[in-house]
């Protein structure tokens, strides 16, 4: 629950930024294009970063890393408020996007060695359910911004994750699981200790985590576009301000609740029969659901039509995330977790250089062109996960 909550809080930072982009946009007088950029900027840093935060999750106290990681959010989230200048704004986003990548790779290695395996999923799912609920900071945000301003928003935002640091210093690393007879027969070929180089050719052995990658490029790349685009979407298609931006942020977060207890029920169901392409199968679904929801945004005529898309987006985005993250502990040896949880991190931002392909398009043809290229990235994600189904019980030696 701390972990969750903490996962929820550093939420608050980035739907604060994606729900008053626009005025942001004009305070710094920025065009489409460049705000969309700056929105996707602190995912993207996990690009440079994922491996070597899961290098130090694998050799040092994960306690600890989350910590740090922490305060650099919570910190940059009030900076966000207050620097006056572009480049200084630039530099606040890069620091938040270091510290949440922490969530995204030091807290599931945690979840992996806290919980047994086949509580797994549920354990996901709780933490996962932290991103959508937070999802309702947005009419927040809006609401703070309209009574006083944007800046003020972030700086109040931020005042939870300080509370929450206080108690995870009260946490141990629970230490590294012990390997079972279902677990990876490259488990024993590295461990915490090797040079990142070594683990990352042992996780790239192993054909269900290079294709998993791919998929997390493709996600990577829808993702970071719809959530770069939705406030500039609604304020474009059809002027919204900013606490019917807000509640467009909400509605995103109601869907995404429900796609991650549905992803999580589906998670824990496979894995309690066994049939672990199942897990994947469910990641291939949702990410179909994401084209289809980025196909039909592009075409929606009508606000209220809208609306009710987007919960299908976010339905779409939450329902991946249990088997995902559940698929990638069972796969990967338990001393590479954490390098595998950053490794998988890094395919995702990877993605998020894509969206400069639907930032571009969005500033000279509209949002709608930006939605439509969103759904060719989710079919292309649905179709590497699909492909993990025929070679995840190999890579896992299970009969």
């Amino acid at each position: 629950m701390l972990l969750a909550s903490l996962n929820m809080a550093d939420e608050f930072d980035r739907i604060a930024f994606s729900a008053l982009s626009p005025e942001i946009r004009d305070a710094f007088g920025l065009s489409d294009a460049s705000i969309l950029m700056l929105n996707v900027l602190p995912g993207v840093m996990i690009l440079l970063t994922a491996g070597l935060i899961g290098w130090f999750a694998d050799r040092y106290s994960r306690i600890v890393v989350s910590i740090v990681a922490a305060v650099a959010w919570a910190v940059a989230s009030v900076l966000t408020g207050v620097v006056g200048t572009l480049v200084l704004l630039i530099f606040v986003r890069i620091i938040s996007g270091l510290g949440r990548a922490a969530n995204e790779i030091v807290h599931p290695s945690l979840i992996a060695d806290m919980y047994p395996e086949e509580t797994h999923p549920r354990a996901y799912l709780v933490h996962r359910l932290g991103n959508p609920i937070a999802q309702a900071s947005g009419v927040l945000a809006g609401w703070i911004a309209t009574r006083w301003d944007w800046q003020a928003a972030f700086i109040a935002l931020a005042l939870p994750t300080f509370v929450l640091i206080a108690f995870l210093s009260r946490l141990r690393d629970p230490g590294r699981r012990s390997l079972t007879s279902g677990e990876l027969g490259l488990a024993g070929t590295a461990s915490e200790k090797e040079p990142m180089r070594v683990a990352f050719g042992v996780l790239r052995r192993i054909a269900s985590m290079r294709r998993l990658w791919v998929a997390a490029v493709m996600l990577g790349a829808a993702s970071f576009g719809i959530f770069g685009l939705a406030s500039l979407y609604f304020e474009g298609q059809f002027g919204l301000g900013k606490q019917g931006r807000g509640f467009v942020q909400f509605l995103i977060g109601m869907g995404w609740v429900v796609g991650v207890a549905i992803g999580g029920l589906a998670a824990q169901r496979a894995t309690e029969t066994k049939k672990y392409e199942r897990l994947v199968l469910v990641c291939a679904a949702s990410f179909l659901l994401i084209a289809f929801g980025g196909l039909a945004l592009a075409l929606s005529p009508v606000l209220w039509l809208s609306f009710a898309i987007v919960v299908l987006l976010a339905l779409g985005n939450g329902i991946w995330q249990a088997p995902f993250f559940s698929s990638v502990a069972r796969i990967a040896p338990p001393s590479l977790s954490g390098q595998a949880f950053g490794s998988s991190a890094t395919a995702y931002a990877v993605g998020g250089f894509l969206t400069i392909v639907i930032a571009l398009a969005s500033e000279q043809a509209g949002e709608r062109v930006g939605f439509a290229i969103v759904s060719i990235f989710g079919l292309g994600a649905a179709l590497a996960a699909r492909s993990v189904a025929t070679t995840i019980r190999a890579d896992l030696h299970e009969d």
